[in-house]
């Protein structure tokens, strides 16, 4: 993906945050000397840089990086395991290490009491640097952390800078894209960069006119990590966390899932499992929508959550995800399907009927009763039949009989 091959590698390399990225180049630099300091909390919105900071320190410092996520915490016990030996530990050449806790808010349900001591014990023993992010600092999950961390605030950054940066993006990628289009998907990012980039990777060489289903961003995880938690995790938890805490449509998500499933799992087991899941899933997606009672939604997160379990083991990490066809045969079919739109609501009064019926049952009949006048009687003659019946243009007579079957 273009938001891994453009990671930054230099603290330079964030966009925005200046004084957030000035306050970890004066840790690194204490830090290569040895001097004791209060952890960092980096904390803000989803997409501002808090993690690629971290990791573009530990690079540019020549630090190695201890890494840990939301997902990791589960228990006292396991961390203890993980952290207390990451504590006092160097790395080879005995290089000095970062220990990056990333999405420290988004703790498991399991978390306890332990694993608070835990961390605080950790934060006391450890001789390297250590960094925390998390979305939310008031989060009452990480309460416990404040007195011990010093808060480094990230923002949103401004659409004019990431702005700038999809144009070098597309510049090094030898893609030549609009300018408008590039602003608009800066604009839409609503100052989540990594979301910006991920949407370029997604508009680099599609049509223009899916800009509209992305949409406005505000959103705390983005759909390729959100795909990456299904298919990669393993883990029920980890999934179905990543499906409530997304901000994409619930339906959205399921057409990537459906999309994306025989791309990721290799084995035929895991594909017919995963769909087994997303379509349980589905039938509750479209019961929501049916009866507008919007529990449904919460059995159709979980039972798409369990397309992660069809996992054994032999996941794809070769292939993008790939956009979804259905999506993108929305956007083709975007004309005929307002034109046909536009006549069925000039016909719902007349047949008594609402448009979904109309759509789906009135207007196949009359491609029928059309494709057959038309050979037996002539065009004109259908015409003068349809305009005197049921009032409709010889153009929207035209534009029955030769819009496919989108419904």
């Amino acid at each position: 993906m273009l938001a891994d091959t453009y990671a930054p590698t230099t603290l330079n390399g964030i966009v925005g945050n200046y004084e957030a990225i000035k306050r970890l180049k004066e840790f690194g630099e204490k830090a290569l000397k040895n001097e004791r300091q209060m952890p960092l909390l980096l904390y803000g919105p989803a997409g501002t840089g808090k993690t690629s900071a971290a990791r573009a320190l530990a690079y540019m410092f020549g630090f190695d990086i201890f890494e840990l996520n939301a997902s990791d915490y589960r228990d006292g016990e396991t961390l203890k395991r993980l952290l207390m030996p990451a504590s006092s530990a160097f790395g080879l050449f005995s290089k000095k290490q970062l220990i990056l806790l990333d999405e420290i808010d988004e703790l498991s349900k399991k978390f306890d009491a332990g694993s608070e001591k835990v961390i605080l014990e950790f934060i006391k023993a450890s001789k390297h640097p250590v960094i925390f992010t998390a979305n939310d600092y008031w989060d009452q999950k990480i309460s416990f952390l404040r007195e011990h961390v010093e808060k480094v605030e990230f923002k949103r950054v401004a659409a004019e800078e990431i702005t700038g940066l999809l144009k070098k993006i597309a510049k090094n990628e030898g893609k030549e894209i609009e300018e408008d289009l590039i602003e608009n998907i800066a604009r839409r990012s609503n100052g989540d960069v990594r979301s910006a980039i991920n949407d370029l990777d997604i508009m680099i060489d599609a049509d223009p006119e899916l800009i509209e289903y992305i949409g406005v961003r505000d959103r705390k995880r983005q759909i390729f990590e959100v795909l990456d938690k299904i298919f990669m995790s393993r883990s029920l938890d980890a999934s179905r966390n990543a499906v409530m805490f997304s901000d994409t449509d619930t339906d959205m998500l399921a057409k990537w899932i459906d999309e994306n499933i025989p791309n990721r799992y290799t084995s035929a087991r895991e594909v017919a499992d995963a769909y087994s899941f997303l379509s349980k899933g589905s039938f509750f997606l479209e019961k929501a929508s049916r009866t507008s009672y919007y529990g449904y939604l919460r059995y159709a997160s979980v039972l798409m959550s369990g397309v992660a379990v069809a996992n054994i083991g032999y996941v794809s990490m070769v292939k993008h995800y790939a956009f979804p066809q259905s999506i993108r045969f929305l956007s083709r079919t975007k004309l005929e399907r307002n034109v046909m739109n536009a006549i069925a609501t000039k016909l719902v009064y007349l047949l008594h009927a609402n448009k979904v019926e109309v759509l789906n049952m009135y207007v196949p009949l009359f491609q029928i009763m059309i494709a057959k006048g038309a050979k037996e009687e002539g065009s004109e003659s259908v015409a003068a039949f349809f305009e005197k019946v049921y009032q409709l243009s010889k153009e929207e007579v035209g534009a029955i009989a030769e819009t496919p079957a989108i419904y």
